[in-house]
């Protein structure tokens, strides 16, 4: 479907890359030991028990209620091909991710060859992609953020192929890419696909033509875990870690159960009255572990957290704005490895993560540093929607997408913000691309 071919020498380069990144994956797994750890499936946070996914994945599915369920759907399709195995299922993920690396790597290989880069592409990728720690580590843990980052860069290389060749079918594309997305990460709301519908609409100068059916379809689908919801458990939600999740942004709202390390009791009678829905099916029942957040008391939760963290955000507005702003500076002054509830087993770059939070000069040098980099790449994103040339209509739409899902987190997570911000590494790939060029190109004017 999608027709752009890479000459003889760009494919070489690129078959050159595969094979250095297989062998690092093989030497990363076997000789230095770097994989994922089991435990984060054994639930993790956001998935569901494996024996029910194993012995039920559509009925655990359609009781799913704390997050989309695509992710879950995954896991569930992979433990059960090993009859629900621990070790087996957090292996497969893990091969699963290294195959979403190499996809990574060869759209971001097209994506910059398309933007002439191709002088620098092979040394971009081997150093932005297969020896990038980031992407290491998040390849090495069995989160979705990994995928998201995929889909994002599929996603730009959409969207440049649909304003150079205006063909209907990568438009298409750009609004099922992001459904795929709103299924795995509830901070791609389905506003977001109506959004960019708007915007391209807009751009094309054109709000009812022949891709308005297809756009009105593939909403539908976002939608569709929202409907759901409604119809199972009376929520017209998609996720049910929103009060908690804002609530945790002003810290204590006066219960200690608005807290991510609390379990929560049992209230089903509570939601069963409130709700007046009957729940059965024990994925919607657990009790304890972290599969608990998916209970149908975490709605109830959900409920009671909401409403006192909007109380508080009332009650005083310039905290939370002030909250908001430091999220903000923190995550950007991070690496993406920095994230703080999961490392990969033997990831050594952990230790340098320790060494710069207890060197407290050192700490503050990197996120000066930091911060002025995202100066330097928003400004460049910026540039490029303001000036007229073949990115300016790409640019506009990538970085209005990724300005959403940035506002999203931001305003409605207290932490973990740096493998939210992990999900858009193409777009530094396309930064540093261009000051690279850039630079090479000065000091080429300077010796003649």
């Amino acid at each position: 479907m999608i027709n752009y071919k890479l000459d003889n020498i760009e494919k070489k380069n690129l078959l050159i890359l595969i094979f250095i990144y297989i062998f690092t994956r093989i030497t990363f797994y076997f000789l230095l030991e770097i994989k994922a750890n089991p435990i984060v499936i054994n639930p993790g946070w956001h998935v569901l028990e494996l024996s029910f996914l194993n012995k039920d994945l559509f009925n655990s599915i359609i009781h799913l209620h704390s997050q989309p369920p695509l992710w879950n759907i995954i896991i569930g399709i992979f433990t059960k091909l090993v009859n629900g195995d621990l070790i087996k299922t957090s292996i497969l993920l893990n091969i699963f991710n290294y195959f979403l690396s190499i996809g990574i790597m060869i759209y971001a290989f097209k994506i910059l060859s398309i933007l002439n880069f191709k002088k620098i592409s092979f040394f971009i990728i081997l150093f932005l992609v297969i020896l990038n720690p980031n992407i290491i580590f998040y390849e090495n843990i069995t989160f979705y953020n990994h995928i998201l980052n995929f889909l994002f860069v599929t996603l730009v290389w959409i969207v440049i192929l649909f304003f150079k060749t205006k063909k209907n079918v990568y438009e298409i594309l750009i609004y099922l890419n992001i459904t795929v997305q709103s299924l795995i990460w509830a901070g791609i709301h389905p506003v977001l696909t109506i959004l960019v519908f708007l915007t391209i609409s807009y751009l094309k100068k054109s709000i009812i033509n022949k891709n308005s059916l297809f756009f009105l379809l593939i909403f539908f689908i976002s939608i569709s875990p929202l409907i759901k919801n409604k119809i199972v458990f009376n929520k017209f939600s998609s996720s049910t870690w929103l009060g908690l999740n804002l609530s945790s942004t002003m810290g204590d709202v006066g219960d200690k159960m608005c807290n991510y390390q609390v379990i929560y009791t049992d209230h089903y009678e509570v939601y069963k009255k409130k709700y007046n829905r009957k729940i059965i099916h024990p994925v919607a029942r657990e009790k304890s572990g972290h599969a608990y957040r998916n209970s149908v008391s975490q709605i109830i939760l959900d409920d009671k957290c909401l409403k006192l963290a909007i109380n508080k955000i009332k009650e005083v507005p310039l905290e939370y704005a002030k909250r908001r702003v430091i999220s903000f500076f923190v995550s950007h002054s991070k690496f993406g490895f920095e994230y703080i509830y999961l490392t990969p087993l033997n990831f050594k770059f952990n230790d340098l993560k320790n060494f710069m939070d207890e060197n407290h000069l050192i700490k503050r040098i990197k996120q000066f540093s930091f911060i002025l980099y995202m100066l330097f790449f928003y400004v460049f994103f910026l540039r490029k929607i303001v000036n007229k040339n073949d990115f300016q209509k790409p640019s506009l739409l990538i970085i209005f997408i990724y300005l959403f899902c940035n506002l999203v987190s931001h305003l409605f997570n207290g932490y973990e913000q740096e493998r939210f911000m992990y999900q858009f590494l193409i777009l530094h790939i396309i930064f540093i691309s261009n000051f690279i060029l850039n630079l090479n190109e000065k000091i080429n004017e300077k010796k003649y």
